[in-house]
């Protein structure tokens, strides 16, 4: 990440009716990151409800402790969302037995792809060693999860181990699949296209965007469930800023691609302030968009655009630069396996409150590979985990599940550099904490958090359990 002093300066006022910087309050940078890595983002990060509440959370019975030590645990996948149910189950039960599937020795921060791409992180600002994010307590296995067995209780490893389990915490993530559009993975091969949904095509993308000088720059969103759906806009709008500041950006025509009707349409306040904004720096948006195929020899990016009246057409656009998130998708254990089911395109069957699967009650999912209908971000997770544990323990104690997840999650929405919206929603599309999040103002304020704090506490409070 490039040091304070290297970050973009910016002349440019915030726009009309939106928070002043914080610089020009008599707060520095520096006292700006400072204030929210201590005191404004552990109160984000809680919900308001700070360390009391946590605390109070935790609280379990000696009776239910007993309950847990008893059982085997175990979670497979080893991201966040894994990670952060192991790590505060053990916060709860220290001596708990709780085991974690997970074969990559590195752990990637994908929340930070995004700056990745946008030439504010560097590769080592994403990435850690998976053992020093393993808890003290934690078991982990070292391999991949070849096929669940929930009617024996048991996971198959690919390395031919079986693990048995009394309660399977599913957390496996989704994966790009880059073959859902044909032609896309031979455009990515050349020097003309690339996406912020893998490290190495984000720092490839930072390499185009950064040198590039004229011609049309296609952006586009998938259809079907996608990893942080904010990603495709932060990066197009981003992309466009940095082109004006550098003065390029009469040279370059910007298209942003979506399949949704809208920017935003599960959040409409969120959908109503900022499509103006975007639509006053020139960015051409084109709503019910896919993409369907990519020619690379003639940089040709093919889209099936739905009408009005309910037929579609076909719509050609020749790109200079192209921008193509991937499809996403479930890995084959869980989207071939007996814990989905058809309709939900291969996720974790799951009951979108309890986050327990409906036919095999031992069996709980969190994060990016269950079938909630919320967004697929980390802020999903530190308000899914806590739901996860207490259900968990209520199961192994012989009582239904009292907690119950509202759809709550947030999104960092970088709208140029410098500038950041903060918001959190429910399943209702109503913001949450407005309060606190000033939600549909861009501010100097929340992209510090964004850039400085949000890592500080995904690293030392989610993954250790503080949530």
């Amino acid at each position: 990440m490039a040091p304070d002093d290297q970050l973009p300066s910016y002349s440019d006022a915030p726009p009309e009716g939106h928070a002043a910087d914080p610089e020009s309050s008599g707060i520095s940078r520096r006292r700006a990151v400072s204030l929210l890595g201590a005191g404004l983002g552990g109160a984000a990060l809680a919900g308001g409800g700070g360390f009391l509440g946590y605390r109070r959370s935790l609280r379990v019975s000696s009776s239910d402790q007993a309950a847990v030590r008893r059982r085997q645990i175990v979670v497979a996948g080893g991201s966040v969302g894994g990670l952060t149910v192991a790590a505060r189950l053990l916060r709860a039960v220290p001596d708990a037995q709780v085991t974690v599937i997970e074969p990559r020795e590195t752990h990637h921060y994908q929340p930070g792809y995004t700056l990745v791409g946008a030439g504010i992180y560097s590769r080592s600002d994403v990435l850690w060693d998976q053992g020093e994010l393993m808890v003290p307590g934690m078991r982990w296995v070292r391999d991949s999860v070849l096929a669940f067995e929930p009617e024996r209780n048991r996971v198959r490893l690919e390395g031919g181990d079986t693990v048995a389990y009394d309660v399977l915490v599913v957390a496996l993530g989704v994966i790009n699949h880059v073959d859902a559009v044909e032609g896309l993975r031979e455009a990515l091969e050349t020097p003309r296209a690339a996406h912020i949904y893998d490290l190495s095509s984000g720092e490839k993308y930072w390499g185009l965007a950064s040198a590039f000088e004229e011609g049309t720059a296609v952006f586009t969103y998938p259809p079907g469930y996608v990893k942080c759906g904010g990603a495709p806009q932060k990066i197009t709008w981003l992309s466009e800023d940095l082109w004006r500041r550098e003065g390029r950006r009469d040279r370059i025509e910007v298209h942003f691609h979506t399949s949704r009707p809208t920017l935003f349409p599960e959040v409409p306040r969120v959908d109503e302030a900022v499509t103006p904004l975007v639509e006053a720096r020139g960015v051409h948006n084109h709503y019910g968009s896919v993409l369907r195929a990519v020619s690379a020899s003639d940089r040709l990016a093919i889209f099936e655009e739905r009408l009005g009246d309910g037929e579609t057409r076909e719509v050609r656009r020749r790109y200079d630069l192209l921008h193509a998130v991937p499809h996403a998708r479930t890995p084959a254990p869980l989207r071939e396996g007996p814990l989905t089911r058809d309709g939900i395109g291969g996720q974790l069957e799951i009951d979108r409150e309890t986050l327990q699967h409906p036919r095999f009650p031992n069996v709980f999912g969190v994060g990016d590979c269950a079938a909630t209908g919320a967004a697929k971000t980390a802020a999903t997770i530190r308000k899914q985990a806590p739901v996860v544990v207490q259900n968990l323990v209520d199961f192994l104690a012989d009582r239904p599940p009292t907690a119950r997840y509202d759809g709550a999650s947030g999104c960092p929405l970088l709208t140029r550099y410098g500038r950041c919206m903060m918001f959190e929603f429910d399943y209702e599309g109503r913001l949450v904490n407005e309060w606190l999040y000033q939600s549909t103002r861009e501010t100097r304020l929340w992209w510090e958090f964004k850039v400085h704090g949000l890592k500080r506490l995904y690293r030392h409070v989610m993954v250790n359990g503080y949530v």
